[in-house]
């Protein structure tokens, strides 16, 4: 028994040594195993650069993992954020589009109603006849440089001066420098004599001139001087000529009312035109000149009535 005891001693002091220390030997008399309960050894990992590196590293590392676990108590509002920086930047933005537009408009006007660079250079004028296109030229002249958005009619009706001639006047600007000026004239449709000469009167018994001679004002001649445009008569015999094509009123050689009913018409030919009233003037004039251009080229016709306009007879 006591060999086994001492045996078995021996056994607990090897595995002793070798779980201390393994792969050391006991060789010596001078190496003995410390008591477990004085552990005087000093564990130095613990104390190296490494060691607190680590150590570093992991309690960076456990922060940042607590911190991202960390539930959220609330939650975050973002209307505040919305609420105060984009006010600010969308009123600047409203302030800078407002002053840019004011701005645009501000030289659209400039460039189109101020600058020279619409400003008027060449006048062209079209539709005279009775006034002289280079008297009509020389009166316009003070439009030049005006911007061509600035000039209306009125403007050059009052430059003209010429109310007993002229009817109206269109404009039609052509940029960048041109404008056209459209003159529209009264219309001669008669002459009545006065003091050895033709006075050119229109339907509204206006005065636009004078010729020498009926031939050469090309309108028929109405009896009674100037007195008779103020007349009943006459505002029905210039409402039958103002009816009359080109055509046909420049071969009438005079234009009579006996009364309101009995227009007659003498034609430079000789032949007569039965009018009647001035009722229905225009189917008239068609008719009329149906009937100069079949009847009259084949037969010397002597008078036309077309006072019944729908049944017309020629004699």
């Amino acid at each position: 028994m006591a060999v086994d005891r001492e045996s078995e001693a021996g056994q607990g002091q090897k595995g002793a040594a070798q779980k201390v220390a393994p792969g050391l030997r006991l060789n010596s008399a001078k190496v003995a195993q410390l008591d477990e309960l004085e552990d005087n050894l000093v564990d130095i990992s613990e104390n190296s650069r490494f060691a607190q590196w680590r150590q570093a590293h992991q309690d960076l590392g456990s922060q940042q993992l607590v911190s991202r676990e960390e539930p959220l108590d609330e939650p975050i509002s973002l209307e505040g954020r919305r609420s105060s920086a984009p006010r600010g930047i969308s009123w600047k933005r409203w302030a800078y589009g407002l002053l840019g537009l004011l701005l645009a408009a501000g030289l659209f006007v400039y460039l189109v109603f101020f600058s020279p660079l619409l400003a008027t250079r060449t006048i062209q004028i079209e539709g005279t006849s009775l006034l002289d296109e280079s008297t009509v030229a020389q009166q316009l002249r003070p439009l030049e440089g005006v911007p061509l958005t600035q000039i209306t009619a009125e403007d050059v009706t009052a430059l003209l001066d010429q109310d007993q001639v002229l009817y109206g006047v269109t404009l039609e600007a052509r940029p960048p420098h041109e404008l056209l000026v459209q003159i529209h004239e009264r219309v001669p449709v008669a002459v009545v004599e006065h003091e050895g000469s033709y006075v050119l009167v229109d339907n509204e018994g206006v005065q636009l001139g004078r010729a020498p001679s009926v031939e050469e004002a090309g309108v028929p001649l109405v009896a009674g001087g100037l007195e008779a445009v103020d007349s009943a008569a006459f505002a029905t015999l210039t409402q039958v000529l103002a009816a009359l094509p080109t055509s046909i009123l420049t071969q009438v050689d005079e234009a009579k009312a006996d009364s309101a009913s009995t227009i007659t018409l003498e034609m430079k030919d000789g032949t007569r035109v039965v009018w009647g009233s001035p009722e229905e003037s225009d189917l008239k004039a068609k008719v009329l000149v149906q009937l100069m251009e079949s009847v009259g080229a084949e037969t010397e016709a002597e008078t036309y009535d077309v006072s019944s306009p729908l049944v017309p007879t020629v004699k």
